[in-house]
């Protein structure tokens, strides 16, 4: 069982300025191997946060405020999608994506599957992070 007051208290993986998520299902703390799933959490003004997901699919639930993500196709063509609290928002493998601001405090949970390796590889600091909380719950 999770809530919001266990994800709250959980630490911080910072995108970019004013973006960081709270991952509270993965491979490091749960054994999880097939998805992740967080909380992420933006300021109004953040920095906008772009990845490319090549090969996972991504889902977020807005909890809070709106979510703006401009998406662009191998060809270069560009959507913006956007997603207010209560709203979810689907997005496949193959695209760029990039959180832009919305001027409101958000947060929105996310789940991604399947995750593309096993571990948070691209976050080595986060990940043992998550693993200390992993084995201080087992003791």
């Amino acid at each position: 069982m999770t809530t919001m007051d266990n994800i709250l208290s959980m630490p911080r993986l910072e995108f970019k300025k004013g973006i960081d998520t709270a991952i509270f299902l993965s491979r490091e703390l749960d054994d999880a191997r097939y998805f992740r799933q967080g909380v992420c959490f933006q300021e109004p003004d953040h920095e906008p946060y772009q990845w490319d997901q090549t090969n996972f699919d991504e889902t977020h639930w807005v909890l809070k405020g709106k979510v703006r993500l401009r998406v662009r196709d191998a060809k270069g063509r560009e959507v913006v999608l956007e997603a207010k609290e209560g709203e979810h928002i689907y997005l496949p493998a193959g695209y760029t994506y990039t959180l832009e601001p919305t001027g409101v405090e958000t947060a929105f949970l996310w789940t991604s599957g399947p995750s593309p390796r096993v571990g948070l590889f691209e976050a080595p600091d986060y990940s043992k992070q998550l693993l200390a909380l992993r084995k201080e719950a087992e003791a």
